[in-house]
């Protein structure tokens, strides 16, 4: 493969690209689609403990909720949007963390605990303009 001047210009743009894109967003939408896979299990399952429980089919939809709202961060990187679904983020995840702990789905809750670590990163990561207020 060549890479002549404008080839190299070209890789080196598309890594930039790459780099720039936040970590923290990927990490809830990961964590949250495998929140949804195990409550999905745990609901549909017999012998589960939790099998047609409407907390665990709750529990589903503040998953999906979650994975919604890792691709709204990861367009929005400041402004008030930002901080909005951040916030709701965390009290999402939080819900659904004692949610799982209530419904003794320990797998749920680590997934859902990668999920905050993911909002962490997704606050200590975001791209900042000037004029922007920490």
């Amino acid at each position: 493969m060549w890479f002549g001047p404008v080839g190299a210009a070209h890789v080196e743009a598309e890594l930039t690209a790459i780099s720039r894109r936040p970590l923290g967003p990927l990490v809830i939408m990961i964590a949250g689609a495998a929140g949804v896979l195990l409550s999905a299990y745990a609901y549909l399952t017999p012998l589960t403990g939790i099998t047609g429980a409407p907390g665990a089919l709750l529990v589903i939809g503040s998953s999906v909720a979650l994975v919604v709202d890792g691709l709204i961060l990861r367009t929005a990187t400041r402004g008030a949007v930002f901080w909005l679904f951040w916030l709701l983020g965390v009290l999402g995840a939080i819900g659904t963390l004692s949610a799982g702990y209530f419904l003794h789905a320990w797998w749920l809750m680590a997934a859902i605990l990668i999920v905050l670590v993911g909002l962490g990163l997704t606050l200590t990561t975001r791209r900042r303009t000037v004029g922007d207020v920490a």
